[in-house]
Formats: structure tokens, sequence, C-alpha cells
């Protein structure tokens, strides 16, 4: 190695890089082996990232060593990347924050910043989602891919809409005059409830009891339950209950097209709605003219 400029840094690094080749190619069969798509999908990010940083550090030592001043070399060089690379950096630390926080992962349906979307990939710099709402309603995808800094995570809340529990609170409200059977129309819209979610209500029990594990997760209602409000218009009946985020506009239709099958054979129901009815007062001799006026 007499012949070699630099030799301790330069098979350094060539050993640095094949030492991560061979540990990515070992760690990838181990990882095929994982069922779960999310979960092996985050390991190979988690063990990509580690080799990343554990290759640009050992690059910094082999080099750094180079220099009679190693204090000055490091310092400068620290203080040279937190300018120059803020941003990058920023993002690199977010990326190890979201996997190491499990913070997200692809699939999951999250908002940040006023930015909604379900995760399809997070890189060393950008977190990609498939966009939702903006002009389109109830949650329904746009079809732009957003990316978002991974640095955006520090800061700033993360809403995740189906990690731990796989389902969210949603609600639709139901108007109906003062003369109508409020009673009924309530047990009309529980059984709408109940049909849609009883095939995955035990799931979703399983899935709280699970987070209690980990979390101090307070008891909640799972079961549609109906409340009852009312304004000087009519009477409105309001149903809460539990729904996959990716189905919520699904969700809807099913429940108003359920209820409105049986409100229509019910006669002592009647949709309310904000009209007024005018009476219109004249005098006497205003309404003496009007039918001759007719005439």
């Amino acid at each position: 190695m007499g012949h070699l400029p630099y030799p301790y840094a330069i098979v350094g690094t060539v050993v640095a890089f094949a030492g991560a080749f061979l540990i990515k190619v070992i760690a990838d069969r181990l990882i095929r082996n994982t069922r779960d798509p999310k979960e092996r999908y985050r390991r190979y990010r988690g063990v990509n990232t580690a080799l990343f940083l554990l290759v640009g550090i050992a690059l910094i030592i082999l080099w750094g060593r180079l220099f009679h001043n190693k204090g000055t070399f490091f310092g400068l060089l620290g203080a040279g990347l937190a300018i120059a690379l803020r941003e990058p950096l920023l993002s690199i630390a977010g990326r190890v924050a979201i996997f190491a926080g499990h913070m997200y992962g692809v699939g999951d349906r999250i908002e940040v910043n006023k930015i909604s979307g379900d995760v399809i990939d997070v890189g060393m710099f950008y977190t990609r989602m498939m966009e939702i709402g903006n002009w389109i309603t109830a949650d329904q995808a746009t079809g732009r891919v957003v990316q978002m800094p991974n640095s955006q995570i520090f800061g700033t809340p993360v809403y995740n809409y189906t990690q731990n529990f796989s389902y969210i609170w949603d609600q639709i409200d139901l108007p109906i005059t003062y003369q109508s059977n409020v009673e009924a129309a309530m047990r009309i819209m529980s059984e709408a409830g109940n049909e849609y979610t009883n095939e995955f209500l035990k799931r979703a029990e399983q899935d709280l009891e699970q987070m209690r594990h980990s979390y101090l997760v307070p008891t909640f209602e799972l079961k549609p339950h109906v409340y009852v409000s009312f304004d000087s218009n009519y009477v409105t009946l309001t149903m809460r209950y539990i729904v996959d985020p990716h189905q919520r506009r699904g969700a809807k239709s099913f429940l108003f097209s359920c209820m409105l099958g049986k409100l229509k054979e019910r006669k002592d129901i009647q949709f309310g709605s904000a009209t007024s009815d005018v009476t219109v007062h004249g005098s006497p001799e205003e309404d003496k003219d009007i039918p001759s006026k007719a005439a």
C-alpha cells in the first residue's frame, strides 16, 4: 500500500462500502421473511438509513485523520454542514424520528400542516402521500402525489388516522319536523348504524383493548348512538358511529340509503327544512278590492 497517497483512508473507505453492502444483502434476506408488508417496508428503510449514517460517519473519521488539527477540522466541518445542509440534515433526522418513534408508515393516513393523504413512501428526505380532500369531499383521493419534507414533523402535530386504532368517529345529521315521530326516527337511524358497524365492531373493540396496553386510553362507546338537538326550524338527529377512514363516503351512502328506504314508509316522519310560512295581512278595503281586480 506504499504507493497509495492515503492508504488508510482509501482502504477504509472501500471496506466501509463493502461492509455496508454485505450487511444490506444479509439484512434484505432476513427482512424478506417478514409477513406484514408495512413492517417489512419499515425495516428495509430503517436498515438503509442506519447504513447511510454509519458510512457517512466512517468516512468523516477516516478522512479527518489526515488533518493535524482534528478538533478544528471536525468543528469547521460540523458548522459548515449545519449551515449548508440544514434542511437535508433535518429531513434525515426526521426520517430517523419517523421510524424510531413509529410516527407513521406506508399505508397510514395522516395529516401534517393541513395536508392529508395516504403515505406511499418514506424516503431519505421526503414523505410521499397520495393526497385526499382538497376539492374532493369525504376524504377521497385527488390523484395528486404530495412530497413533504421529513423535517415537517418537528414542531408540528402529526395526525394519524389509522395507527394503533384503525377507525375514526364520524356522524350524520337527519333534520325532521317537530310533528314527526322522533322515537321512531331515532330507532331507524340506530338500526342502520348497527347494521353497518356489526361486521367490524369486534375488531374495533380488540384494537382499542390492544391500544390500552401501551397508552392510558379512556373508555369510548363504539356502538352507534343517536343524539337529539333542535332549533327554531326543526329537530336534528345526529348519529355518531365508527368507520374505516378510507370508507367514509361509502359509509354515509350506505347509511342514508338504508334510512331513506325505511323513512319513506313512515307517514309520521317528515324531513325538516329551513322554510318559513309568511302570512300577509291587509286592510278590509284592500281585501274587498282583491276579487274585483281578479275579475
